[in-house]
């Protein structure tokens, strides 16, 4: 039971959250991602299109949010979309035109399906991100397995700090651990055997990292060491994948892109914010974002 309490508090921490921070080099872009810009002239017109939505804007005030917190959500999905095609050329996924129009038609036409999602650049390139996504959980999440040690702490700083001594690696890593007031050792994350992991941040950290980032709204934060990191032989038939409906995958897709995030790199223009490289999204300031860090290898 304990090990479903945590997997569940993790999930939590996968929410987009609602900018200014440090950015790219290059003043004309939205975000870069790797060598690929992100231009403000792409970012800048899908935002204003979502923003003029009729009615959108007040009930985004209704729920206390800004007009900035769309605007980083917009960007966020451009940049999922940019390492999105890189992996699904990479993985051989290919999705038909079939399958889009089957999936604007599904949320009930595009009109519908704009009403519901952000659908930045249109409803085609939100169910095509959609389809890719999915696809990609597909794939992937039944034959994954992560196994991490975890904590967690009250607040940002005490999970940075720690962090920091845990990714020191040795009897330093070790000694933090046992301060820690609520730890797990050794903590299995099969989504095959529990899908609502599929959804956790933790899914995506490479193995050999250390993160830390927030559980949620009051929460405080957790810190991860993720030990073991792999995907098994294709499973014979559907396993968790096949009980998980398009959106779940979807999101659960957006995870299984941070090694590729990491790989490849992302920086956002300042007026943006900052990108978090474990929640995959961005966030208004660095001291809000996670953190993650390699583990120190020890000498023998």
């Amino acid at each position: 039971m304990r090990t479903r309490r945590i997997i569940a508090a993790l999930a939590v921490a996968g929410a987009l959250v609602a900018g200014c921070g440090s950015g790219p080099a290059r003043a004309d872009s939205a975000a870069i991602v790797g060598e690929t810009s992100i231009p403000l002239a792409e970012a800048q017109p899908a935002i204003t299109s979502v923003l003029t939505r009729p009615g959108l804007v007040d009930e985004l005030r209704a729920q206390g949010g800004t007009e900035a917190d769309i605007g980083r959500a917009v960007v966020s999905q451009l940049v999922i979309r940019n390492l999105l095609a890189g992996a699904a050329a990479e993985q051989g996924v290919r999705v038909t035109e079939q399958q889009v129009d089957a999936q604007i038609a599904a949320a009930g036409g595009p009109e519908a399906l704009t009403t519901r999602s952000l659908a930045v650049g249109g409803p085609r390139a939100s169910a095509r991100d959609d389809l890719e996504l999915a696809a990609l959980a597909r794939a992937q999440i039944d034959r994954l397995s992560v196994t991490a040690d975890v904590a967690v702490t009250r607040g940002r700083d005490e999970a940075v700090r720690l962090a920091r001594e845990v990714a020191a690696g040795g009897a330093r890593a070790e000694t933090a651990l046992a301060g820690a007031s609520t730890t797990q050792r050794g903590l299995a994350i099969r989504p095959a055997e529990t899908p609502q992991a599929a959804l956790t941040p933790l899914v995506g950290i490479p193995a050999g990292s250390v993160a830390a980032f927030p559980l949620g709204s009051g929460q405080g934060w957790v810190v991860v060491r993720v030990t073991g990191r792999t995907l098994g032989a294709p499973a014979p038939a559907p396993g968790a994948a096949g009980g998980l409906d398009q959106q779940t995958l979807a999101e659960a897709g957006v995870r299984l892109l941070t090694p590729a995030a990491l790989r490849t790199g992302v920086e956002l223009n300042p007026r943006y914010g900052v990108w978090d490289p474990v929640r995959m999204l961005a966030v208004p300031t660095a001291e809000e974002a996670s953190v993650l860090f390699p583990t120190t290898p020890q000498a023998r």
